[in-house]
């Protein structure tokens, strides 16, 4: 699952990522987790 965006050129000498990005992505892998549980039920 990948939050980052084209721009942010991940792996590049110039990589980025804004912690906006790594916030949003902190708060929507639990609730992913918790949707996917309910499918297996």
């Amino acid at each position: 699952m990948g939050f980052g965006l084209d721009t942010d050129a991940i792996h590049s000498p110039d990589e980025n990522y804004l912690l906006f990005n790594l916030f949003k992505g902190i708060e929507t892998i639990p609730l992913f987790y918790m949707h996917y549980a309910r499918l297996l039920r």
